[in-house]
């Protein structure tokens, strides 16, 4: 009877314990790591009520129902189930503590690529920075002790930075304006509209004028285009310059036209003015286009030969500076591109006491800091 009872239980565990092998071994749906996660928990509630008696009887009563591949797996799991479970922990601790150490690592690499980068980077803005809070200071400074109104407009030509002092200041324009005429003037002998070779005749009442020049001493009936524009810019003839207005329809309609081409803004025949920003807008353009420009470059070479050797043409800049002057009672001015060996446009107005001696000054302290103190990349 005792053997009876025993035979009725273990085939009731065996087959409970073949459903689970079948479970086990069987193709399902469900996602692959719960899954794992089931089977393994299923598998270690079942084996921990299991005895290695049992299985032994097991075995002997009933191995006609499972095969030799079914007790190797039961065996394989009743011993390895605290190993698996170890591992699997050791396993994951592994996994964190691989992890880890990647972002560690990153992130001191990203912070020593930063430091790397930023200094150089820093160190050159700085400098820069450094440099035309020089040049504004000198500016500034200049203007602030000049006796009368100073505007002041610098342009550094290889950065284009543009640093300024009353640049909205409105001045007579007085010679400066000879610069936009024989700029506007070479652009149509560019069109083809006029020719270098043209004869020009001299008008008593709309050309005559006192003043700076040559033609005032020695008046001819006509002159070519060529000489006019030389002479206009060279010597700042006022002759010249009223009869290359007559090209463009007398003094006020070339002047409206003038004002309209170069600004964009209707001007005030009666009394044309510029801003320091005018003046350097003007130069600016001349600078970029002369090297694709021969009639540009021709203006510019007359402005190295003026005769004017003053105002930003110091003991410093001489044979280095293409300017232009403009003078009327205490209206003083002058306009240039200074051949540094860093170049860079000063356009100064001034209305006030000693206004040559002033530009002067600003001109040396400008060129100075552009000689000594601008920052180069190493």
């Amino acid at each position: 009877m005792e053997k009876k009872k025993i035979g009725f239980y273990g085939s009731i565990f065996f087959i409970c314990f073949f459903l689970i092998i079948v479970f086990f071994f069987s193709t399902h749906t469900f996602d692959y790591a719960v899954e794992q996660e089931s089977q393994s928990s299923t598998s270690v509630s079942a084996l921990e009520s299991t005895t290695p008696s049992d299985i032994e009887q097991a075995i002997e009563s009933n191995q006609e129902t499972f095969d030799s591949q079914a007790i190797f797996d039961a065996s394989i799991a009743l011993g390895s189930v605290d190993s698996v479970t170890q591992d699997s922990a050791s396993a994951q601790a592994m996994v964190r503590t691989d992890i880890q150490p990647s972002i560690s690592n990153a992130s001191e690499q990203a912070l020593v690529t930063d430091e790397s980068e930023m200094p150089a980077e820093d160190s050159k803005t700085t400098a820069e920075k450094k440099f035309y809070e020089q040049v504004q200071k000198a500016i500034d400074k200049a203007s602030a002790s000049f006796d009368g109104t100073m505007a002041i407009t610098y342009v550094d030509l290889t950065t284009e930075t543009q640093l300024s002092i009353n640049d909205e200041k409105e001045f007579y324009t007085a010679s400066t304006i000879k610069v936009p005429l024989a700029m506007m003037v070479a652009d149509k002998v560019n069109e083809g509209v006029l020719k270098w070779t043209d004869k020009i005749t001299y008008k008593e009442d709309t050309d005559y004028e006192e003043g700076t020049g040559r033609i005032l001493n020695d008046i001819q009936p006509s002159y070519t285009l060529q000489t006019l524009q030389e002479y206009n810019i060279t010597y700042s003839d006022n002759i010249a310059k009223n009869m290359l207005y007559g090209l463009f329809g007398g003094n006020d309609q070339a002047k409206r036209q003038l004002y309209r081409y170069f600004f964009n803004r209707e001007a005030d025949v009666e009394d044309t003015k510029f801003t320091s920003a005018d003046g350097a807008e003007i130069l600016l353009r001349l600078y970029e286009e002369k090297e694709t420009n021969k009639e540009y470059q021709k203006i510019y070479d007359y402005m190295k030969k003026t005769v004017f050797h003053e105002r930003l043409e110091t003991s410093l800049t001489t044979g280095k500076v293409a300017h232009k002057i403009g003078s009327y009672d205490n209206d003083i001015h002058d306009i240039g591109i200074l051949e540094s060996s860093h170049p860079f446009i000063l356009s100064v107005f001034t209305n006030g006491e000693n206004g040559k001696e002033a530009i002067s000054a600003i001109t040396d302290q400008l060129w100075k800091l552009q000689e000594e103190q601008y920052p180069t990349s190493n």
